[in-house]
């Protein structure tokens, strides 16, 4: 099953205040800024949304907050990977209820099971339980090796596999051996902050799941490279690749990077990061930031 499913689809970040609550009202803001913004599509609760950091009932909450929100002018994917299949699935049914557009899914990231069968009995139970489109996501790194045969023989058997998320160690290489292989049998979308986006675009890739704070800028490079006008594409990531260089620098604590960016730009309240976190951006790293976005004139 071919859908239209491109462009630039944000993973939202998941707001909290000084004290850890989950923000209702700063979620909301982030998903209609998202959109004002021009993004194509939305993924909630994946892992810039610290995924692993929420209850289920929080992750479930945040499903519906960015349904609502939404008001179905963009796609909603929500992300129900867990350590288990079984919660996964009870999570994907949630999506379903809600309203969602789909599901996107890791590995089970405890286990780490290595074996394609069984991932393969993962994600099919998954299929064969929730009658919602499904987007695998393969980090390679984070999660075990997954062959793109496995992707094949997934979208062979349930209709509702129709896209992947490539991302992680070698993704580059997997990209072109998955189009070498399927062609468009699935859509594609890479990840990693979209550092790669402009070379994967070139591949035929359909769009980036990049984090949510800077998608004006994001949807610019996508919405001029896909018109042909790729020399102003490269000039507009250049002008991303500092931020990008910045997020790089203080991997560690990259939450925190992608939130006090969206606090700085007004979308969100609190940068605040639930435990386990990197640690903490200081007073220099933060003004070092606010500087950045200043000079890409977007505060």
């Amino acid at each position: 099953m071919r859908i239209d499913w491109k462009g630039i689809a944000p993973a939202l970040s998941t707001p909290v205040d000084d004290d850890g609550v989950l923000d209702e009202e700063s979620m909301r803001s982030q998903v209609r800024w998202n959109i004002e913004k021009g993004a194509h599509m939305l993924t909630v609760s994946l892992m810039a949304g610290e995924f692993h950091k929420f209850t289920d009932a929080e992750r479930m909450k945040t499903f519906a907050l960015a349904v609502e929100e939404a008001k179905g002018e963009v796609p909603v994917l929500a992300g129900v990977s867990h350590s288990g299949t079984e919660p996964a699935v009870s999570l994907a049914e949630y999506a379903k209820n809600v309203g969602a557009d789909g599901i996107v899914v890791l590995p089970p990231y405890f286990n780490n099971e290595t074996a394609s069968l069984s991932l393969y009995e993962h994600y099919a139970r998954i299929a064969g339980r929730v009658d919602l489109l499904m987007m695998i996501q393969d980090c390679e790194g984070v999660g075990p090796y997954m062959c793109p045969t496995l992707y094949a023989t997934l979208a062979k058997d349930f209709s509702n596999v129709v896209s992947v998320k490539i991302e992680g160690t070698r993704a580059w290489e997997k990209i072109l051996e998955t189009k070498s292989t399927l062609g468009d049998e699935l859509v594609i979308f890479g990840g990693m902050a979209a550092r790669n986006m402009l070379p994967e675009l070139g591949a035929g890739v359909s769009g980036n799941i990049p984090d949510a704070c800077l998608t004006d800028v994001l949807v610019d490079v996508y919405e001029n490279f896909m018109a042909g006008n790729v020399r102003k594409a490269e000039e507009i990531f250049k002008k991303y690749k500092v931020w990008l260089d910045f997020l790089s620098l203080h991997h560690l604590s990259n939450h925190e990077v992608e939130k006090e960016t969206l606090r700085l730009r007004g979308v969100i309240r609190s940068s605040h990061v639930r435990l386990p976190r990197g640690p903490r951006l200081d007073g220099e790293a933060k003004a070092e930031l606010k500087q950045i976005l200043e000079e890409m004139g977007l505060i």
